[in-house]
């Protein structure tokens, strides 16, 4: 049987700008298991970053509870946050968030810095770097990759831990098909090994191998389809 790993509870999140309330997201109840995945649906604005953000302890809903692997994340410090994402959920950011003066290999490596000898760490982010097809480019910095190759970059570096919880904005946009499958590819091992993959995407070549697609508007959900169409 399988374990919940996502679990949203009537959550809202407002945000003040200037005099008024924005309403980001409104009374979204979302459950998600282990080993599977699920695809995130709306136009630009919808919320679906924000609810990323909230699952990923990057901020904490106005009303209402997100529990991710049996934590309630409301419940936490900021730094405990921190310590938490670290270890069980893989982020990767549709901004990409890379450190612009260390290399694709040192990028990667960087999630396992805190708990592995660096010659292990670069050893796992050598390895995961050539199956997204930048074997040639361990060595770059940031600014000397093209988008689609920094955008495989923070792929490799939210995989790298085998996290509970992979959590994607957009991750295959600018990708060709060759490259995209290497990522999907990746997504389904971190699946079948127990994660639960939430991604916001509209990328057909994703929401084809998706378990369920959920459709956001105005920071509402929709009515879910049993499959992605």
């Amino acid at each position: 049987m399988s374990e919940s790993m996502i679990v949203c509870n009537e959550v809202w999140k407002l945000f003040r700008v200037r005099n008024q309330i924005v309403k980001a997201l409104q009374n979204v109840t979302l459950a998600m298991d282990a080993k599977t995945t699920t695809v995130l649906r709306g136009a630009s604005g919808s919320g679906k970053s924000t609810l990323l953000n909230l699952i990923g302890g990057l901020a904490i809903p106005t009303r209402g509870t997100v529990v991710v692997a049996g934590t309630d994340l409301s419940a936490l410090s900021r730094s405990e946050r921190g310590a938490f994402r670290r270890h069980a959920i893989g982020f990767v950011f549709q901004e990409l968030v890379l450190v612009p003066h260390l290399s694709a290999i040192e990028n990667v490596a960087l999630a396992l810095a805190f708990d592995e000898k660096r010659s292990v760490a670069l050893g796992a982010a050598a390895d995961l770097l050539e199956r997204v097809g930048l074997g040639a480019r361990l060595d770059h910095q940031p600014a000397e990759l093209s988008y689609g190759e920094r955008q495989r970059v923070a792929i490799a570096r939210a995989a790298i831990r085998s996290p509970k919880v992979i959590l994607a904005d957009e991750p295959t946009a600018n990708l060709d098909d060759d490259n995209a499958e290497r990522i999907s590819c990746l997504l389904r091992e971190l699946r079948d090994k127990g994660a639960a993959i939430l991604i916001a995407t509209h990328d057909p070549r994703l929401e084809g191998a998706a378990d369920r697609c959920i459709q956001i508007e105005a920071g509402q959900m929709q009515p879910e389809h049993a499959a992605c169409l």
